[in-house]
């Protein structure tokens, strides 16, 4: 079907029933335990939110195959109310579920760059990007100001990008949970929205009120800020990964560094909604 950056994933056939086969690189342990890889992914089968898990293990699972297509960015961005409401049910319904033991820890945003920034610690950095030294000061800048937010903690998703959405005749169903675990639920909202040119202002209002009509909690100006506020750091995340990503596919190393610094700028660009005196 498909090659990410962390998997391989073939559409097969088992008795007539269509499934889905994805076998797991080593770069699925680049940020996650061996013994956490698909604990959410069953999670998430288990309370409907995503494929059916027939069996996993930390080589890779066997799942039912969704019919449909992946969400774009422009999807969240067009004014397509009702979509963005299903969507908010399905992420709500997987964000009050309870987070197994196995993924248990810190929020999995801070766990994931600094086993990234592990493997960076060594190598050559793209031209336009600071040391390593500079780049850990500023993570631990931007946790010391994310955590005077006091932002929510949930049972995220990790890479919440639309492409992990799969809509379906009026159905939304959520995909590729290998980075879930303890995490921000203003993580998960900002990933879905985030794009260079800008959010939607409209088009994520009306998805913060679906999501919180939940659960009775409807303080927008609150949630806009909680969401906004993770913009910067998606942009990090990101940024860390492609450092990180030379060590495991080197033959694109070009590629890597330019999508790096391009992050990199993004996050400068963004940086003052989470340090606004900087």
């Amino acid at each position: 079907m498909t090659a990410g950056f962390s998997n391989y994933v073939w559409q097969i056939s088992w008795e007539d029933r269509p499934l889905v086969v994805k076998c797991f690189t080593d770069l699925v342990l680049l940020r996650v335990e061996m013994h956490a890889v698909g604990a959410i992914d069953q999670l998430a089968s288990a309370c409907h939110v995503g494929p059916r898990i027939h069996s996993c293990c930390h080589l890779g699972m066997v799942m039912d195959f969704l019919p449909g297509r992946t969400l774009e960015e422009a999807d969240v961005h067009c004014g397509n109310w009702k979509l963005l409401e299903q969507i908010a049910s399905r992420l709500f319904e997987f964000h009050r579920q309870e987070i197994p033991m196995a993924a248990m820890g810190e929020p999995m945003l801070w766990r994931t760059m600094e086993k990234m920034l592990l493997v960076v610690d060594g190598q050559s950095l793209p031209a336009k990007v600071p040391s390593l030294a500079e780049i850990r000061r500023e993570l631990a800048l931007a946790r010391e100001a994310l955590e005077r937010f006091e932002p929510k903690v949930v049972c995220g998703h990790g890479d919440f990008k639309p492409s992990n959405v799969i809509a379906h005749e009026g159905e939304v169903w959520l995909i590729d949970f290998e980075l879930g675990g303890p995490n921000y639920r203003g993580f998960d909202w900002m990933k879905l929205f985030r794009r260079p040119e800008g959010v939607s202002q409209k088009d994520l209002e009306h998805f913060l009120r679906s999501y919180c009509a939940e659960e009775d909690e409807m303080d927008l100006p609150s949630l806009l800020r909680e969401t906004l506020v993770f913009e910067p750091l998606t942009w990090l995340e990101a940024f860390v990964f492609f450092l990180a990503l030379p060590q495991y596919k080197l033959e694109d190393l070009p590629k890597w560094q330019q999508l790096a610094e391009h992050r990199w700028e993004m996050y400068q660009q963004t940086r003052y909604r989470l340090l606004p005196e900087a």
